[in-house]
């Protein structure tokens, strides 16, 4: 290729150059895909955020191998059809990101603030429907989590009650209080799935048996979450597009010494998961926050469950939970940009296939 053919060349495959037919099916099965191999940790990053200190399991690892081996590996899939919802609003954010940051190009030719703006906007969208989702799996996930006095075991077997009382005393003041779900609707996923949004849509009502619901319950942590996932946005995609380039300039002094270029698809795989990286560190106490209004069933303010959190896990609250969180979103960025760039330059557009590098 000769230098004057360079400037044609482009790292980045804009929303008019895709064809929409193609990449709009092609993103949900892959999308879908990801998802499926990475709920179980979806799943252990909720039950760690929910349980006060180390109470119930001690990490990551350790909360995947008691899951298994006291509810069976089944129950890694809990809530994961409803969690799966989630691939409409994931449409609409991706389908509305890129057309976005395709049309702020007349506020700004400056591709971090394009992108943050337009990550920012399709994320407070997509929680209009993600939020509601969000909540069901949650309370999903957390179907067969024991309780503190159920998880005090020694070598020798189950301690008393007495025995646990003093190391318990304090965690015993405030436990969180979520939807009870009866043990012999446990093995049913609907019937799961169809207790929780009955008590989500009657929780404020003392006779089911009247007309009187309320949507509210659906919606409870809509603000924070909204506030979360556009924070997260803004930090994910210009950090994506940030630490693209650091390693193409890399890459391009490489190359002088005539050394094998990478492909871009590589180069593109190592910064997505150093992007989530980045915005899961800046922002994982607000998703424990986050995780705690939506499932308790008592009502709470922000400030209210910041406090305590902090009075709980202290400096703790930075990492509670992190390990499982950063596992899943570092390789969900991994796999997922994996997709979401080869989807993109498969559905690229004939006129434009020699302007895109691969």
């Amino acid at each position: 290729m000769s230098e004057s053919d360079e400037p044609s060349i482009t790292h980045d495959i804009d929303w008019p150059m895709l064809d929409k037919s193609r990449y709009i099916p092609l993103n949900i099965l892959s999308t879908f895909t990801v998802r499926s191999l990475l709920y179980p940790f979806t799943l252990v990053r909720t039950r760690l955020q929910v349980q006060i200190q180390s109470t119930i399991y001690k990490g990551t690892w350790h909360a995947l191998t008691t899951t298994v081996r006291h509810e069976g590996f089944r129950s890694l899939y809990k809530g994961f059809l409803v969690y799966n919802c989630q691939l409409l609003p994931g449409l609409i954010y991706i389908t509305t990101f890129e057309a976005t940051r395709s049309h702020a190009n007349i506020l700004s030719r400056n591709e971090y603030l394009r992108a943050g703006l337009a990550g920012s906007i399709a994320s407070l969208i997509a929680q209009i429907l993600a939020c509601p989702i969000d909540i069901i799996s949650q309370h999903m996930q957390l179907v067969g989590l024991t309780s503190p006095e159920k998880k005090a075991h020694t070598k020798d077997g189950l301690k008393s009650i007495s025995n646990t009382a003093v190391d318990l005393s304090k965690l015993k003041r405030r436990q969180i209080r979520r939807i009870h779900v009866p043990n012999e609707i446990r093995n049913s996923n609907y019937l799961i799935f169809k207790h929780i949004c009955r008590t989500i849509l009657y929780e404020n009502v003392s006779d089911t048996s009247t007309s009187q619901f309320s949507l509210k319950g659906f919606y409870r942590g809509y603000f924070i979450s909204s506030f979360l996932f556009s924070l997260t946005s803004a930090i994910w995609w210009p950090s994506y597009y940030f630490y693209q380039r650091q390693m193409l300039k890399i890459e391009a002094n490489f190359s002088k010494s005539n050394m094998f270029p990478l492909p871009l698809l590589v180069i593109q795989c190592v910064a997505g998961p150093l992007s989530s990286l980045t915005s899961t560190l800046v922002t994982n106490p607000l998703d424990v926050c986050r995780t705690r209004i939506q499932v308790e069933q008592e009502r709470r303010t922000v400030n209210q469950i910041m406090r305590e959190l902090w009075q709980e896990e202290r400096f703790r609250v930075f990492t509670k939970g992190l390990t499982a969180r950063l596992s899943h979103s570092c390789v969900y960025s991994l796999f997922i940009i994996f997709g979401y760039e080869t989807v993109k330059r498969i559905s690229l557009k004939e006129e434009y296939k020699g302007q895109v590098r691969w």
